[in-house]
C-alpha cells in the first residue's frame, strides 16, 4: 500500500488485505474519499490574490514554452508604504516521469522572481533559450541589476515533460520566498504562452487564464481558485474552463486523419464546491468523452456517447479518458479502434460534444490497483485545448501546403441546457 495523505480521515487501512469488502463497498469507499477530501488545484505558498494559470507547459530538447508575463500591481501604491515590493512567485507542476501517462501524478517546484510596476518578463520554461533566464537581455528591474539573480526560470527536470505553471504577483516585504500575504489585485497579471517546435519550425500559442475575482480580495481568502462557480459573477468570462457541474460542454470539431494530427491538452480544475484554499498533496483527476447528445443539452433523457461523421451519422462508442493532473493525447485515444477505423476512412471531417463525465464510478476501471486512488481528487472541470498539426506537406483537396502547421485552439465551456 502506497503511503498517501488523506487530509481529516485516517483511511490507510481501508484496504487492508485481511479485509474482504465487496465490490460494491470498496466502490462506495472509493466515491466518499473522491468527494470528500476536497481541495484546490495547487497551493503551497500564502500570498495568491491575482494568479494566472497557463495550463499547458511543454518542455523538450526540441520543444520550448517562451511564457510572458505583465505586472501591473503598483506594491507602493496598494501599501500605502514604500518598504513594499513585488515579485513573481512561479509554480510549476509537472508529471512524475517522462512517460507522462494520462493517470500519472504531479509533483512541485516553485520559487520567486525579482518584477516592478509595468514590468514584462519572457523566459523559455524548457530551458532551450538562454538556458532559461531572462530573455532579450533582460537583466534588470527599473534599471537596477536583480537582487537574486533568476540564474533559471525554467522547469528544471528532464523532457519531455508535461507540466502546467501558474504565476501569482505577491506583495512583500520578508525576502522568504511564499512568506507574503498580499498580492495584486485583480487584474494586476497578464500571461501569454507560445509553445515552438524547434526541431520543425512551427509554433502555437495562447493566453493564460486569469478568472474573476468576485470579491477583488487581495489577501490568500481569494487563492488559487481557477474554478467555474458563477454563483456571485462568471468567474471564466470566457468559458476557459469546461464544466460539467454547470452544465457546460465544448464544441470538438476534427479534421481529416489523413491531413491533421489533432491533440487534446486537458487540465483538470479544482472543484467548484471547494474553491479557496487547499493542500498540495491531492492530485485532481477528471474524465472526458465525446457525445453526439447529452441529457444536460435538453435533448435527449440519456447521454449518447460517440461523435458525427461528415455526412451527420452519429458513430457510436463508449470510452471515457481519465486525466490526472495534465496530459496532452491524440484524439485516437477517446475513441474505439473500431469507430476510429471507420471515421479515419471516411477521409473526411467530423465533430463531437465533448463533456466531462459526471460519475467519478466512470474512472474506476481506469486504475490498475485500488490504492491508486488514494489522494485523487474528483472533478468535473477542465481547461482543455485542441492542437491541430501536420508535418511536411499537408493537402486540401489536393492542394499542398508546405511546411509544418499548427493551429491551437483553447476549447470552451458552454452551457446549452435549456
Amino acid at each position: 500500500m502506497k503511503a498517501g495523505f488523506y487530509g481529516v480521515c485516517s483511511c490507510q487501512g481501508l484496504f487492508q488485505q485481511d479485509l474482504k469488502f465487496k465490490k460494491e463497498e470498496i466502490m462506495k469507499k472509493w466515491m466518499v474519499l473522491m468527494l470528500a477530501v476536497g481541495f484546490v488545484l495547487t497551493a503551497s505558498f500564502s500570498a495568491q490574490a491575482d494568479s494566472v494559470l497557463l495550463p499547458w507547459i511543454v518542455k523538450d530538447n526540441a520543444i520550448s514554452t517562451i511564457v510572458t508575463l505583465v505586472n501591473t500591481a503598483d506594491p507602493v501604491a496598494i501599501m500605502k508604504n514604500p518598504a513594499y515590493k513585488v515579485r513573481f512567485h512561479m509554480l510549476y507542476k509537472y508529471k512524475n516521469t517522462t512517460a507522462n501517462g494520462q493517470l500519472e501524478g504531479c509533483q512541485e517546484y516553485d520559487f520567486c522572481v525579482p518584477t516592478s510596476y509595468n514590468d514584462i518578463l519572457v523566459f523559455d520554461a524548457a530551458g532551450n533559450f538562454n538556458n532559461g533566464a531572462p530573455l532579450f537581455g533582460d537583466t534588470t528591474v527599473q534599471g537596477v541589476k536583480y537582487a537574486v539573480n533568476p540564474s533559471s526560470l525554467a522547469l528544471p527536470v528532464d523532457g519531455p515533460r508535461r507540466a502546467f505553471l501558474i504565476a501569482t504577483n505577491e506583495i512583500y516585504r520578508s525576502e522568504a520566498c511564499g512568506a507574503a500575504n498580499m498580492a495584486g489585485p485583480e487584474g494586476t497579471i497578464y500571461a501569454e504562452a507560445m509553445v515552438v517546435d524547434i526541431a520543425n519550425g512551427a509554433a502555437w500559442g495562447y493566453d493564460g487564464y486569469n478568472p474573476n475575482d468576485p470579491a477583488n480580495a487581495t489577501d490568500f481568502e481569494s487563492s488559487l481558485n481557477f474554478n467555474d462557480n458563477d454563483t456571485d459573477t462568471i468567474t471564466d468570462a470566457l468559458g476557459q474552463v469546461v464544466a460539467r457541474d454547470r452544465g457546460e460542454v465544448a464544441f470538438l470539431t476534427i479534421m481529416p486523419p489523413s491531413v491533421f494530427t489533432t491533440k487534446l491538452f486537458v487540465t483538470p480544475i479544482n472543484p467548484a464546491e471547494v474553491g479557496g484554499m487547499g493542500l498540495l498533496q491531492a492530485q485532481l483527476v477528471a474524465g472526458v468523452q465525446l457525445y453526439c447528445d447529452l441529457a444536460i443539452l435538453g435533448n435527449s433523457h440519456q447521454d449518447k456517447p460517440g461523435m458525427f461523421d461528415y455526412d451527420e451519422r452519429c458513430i457510436s462508442f463508449n470510452v471515457v479518458k481519465g486525466v490526472v493532473c495534465t496530459d496532452a493525447s491524440e484524439i485516437s485515444h477517446y475513441i474505439s479502434e473500431a469507430a476510429w477505423n471507420v471515421f479515419r476512412n471516411t477521409r473526411a471531417e467530423g465533430w463531437a460534444y465533448l463533456a466531462l463525465v459526471d460519475d467519478p464510478f466512470q474512472l474506476l476501471p481506469l486504475f490498475p490497483a485500488l490504492e491508486d486512488i488514494f489522494g485523487l481528487v474528483f472533478t468535473r472541470q477542465a481547461a482543455i485545448g485542441k492542437l491541430e498539426y501536420s508535418l511536411g506537406t499537408a493537402s486540401f483537396d489536393g492542394n499542398s501546403v508546405k511546411g509544418a502547421i499548427n493551429n491551437f485552439i483553447w476549447l470552451r465551456g458552454r452551457a446549452l441546457a435549456d
